[in-house]
């Protein structure tokens, strides 16, 4: 992929943060690079997309607002009858059965972690991310659709490349009250 601007990126170049010292609460990044491709389907092609995602990477379709990963590889159910396969490399011949859409370009990803990253999570929107049997959320952040990724260390956002900019913006703004850092 070429290297390009995001809807993150001038969000972090706007900001200034005031000078701290210590560890901080709040990190945020940005994930770049990443290759998100949709699978939708029907309830009778469960079965074949069960014995495609196998032989992709042995994965299996995880339940709704879930995901499982191997390899190098995520598999995201979004909707019941929508998957996201998010990795760093293309995948070769995705069967047209499962209308493949490629969603790279369309989204941006934001990184939270540290210390405070669930308290800053709690701001943002009404999830309760302390459930263990979901880490791939739908939600809304500030009027706009996004899907929350539940990390051992922190949280991705999920967002579209379109409202990157202002969410991110939104996100600094929120986690001022914390000693924040950008990575």
């Amino acid at each position: 992929m070429a290297d390009y601007l995001t809807g993150v990126e001038p969000a972090f170049l706007r900001a200034e943060l005031e000078e701290r010292t210590g560890t901080p609460d709040i990190i945020l990044s940005e994930r770049r690079h990443l290759q998100i491709t949709q699978l939708s389907f029907f309830k009778a092609q469960e079965k074949l997309l069960n014995s495609y995602l196998q032989n992709l990477n042995g994965l299996s379709l995880p339940s709704f607002s879930c995901c499982d990963t191997a390899d190098a590889l995520m598999l995201a159910r979004i909707e019941m009858s929508k998957i996201w396969l998010i990795g760093s490399v293309a995948l070769n011949e995705v069967p047209a059965a499962f209308y493949p859409l490629d969603l790279s370009s369309s989204r941006s990803v934001l990184r939270i972690q540290g210390p405070r990253a669930h308290d800053l999570l709690a701001r943002l929107c009404a999830v309760d991310f302390r459930d263990d049997t979901r880490n791939f959320h739908g939600a809304s952040i500030h009027h706009c659709a996004v899907h929350i990724h539940k990390l051992e260390s922190g949280f991705d956002i999920y967002m579209p490349r379109s409202f990157g900019e202002s969410l991110t913006d939104f996100i600094i703004d929120i986690s001022r009250q914390y000693h924040v850092q950008m990575a």
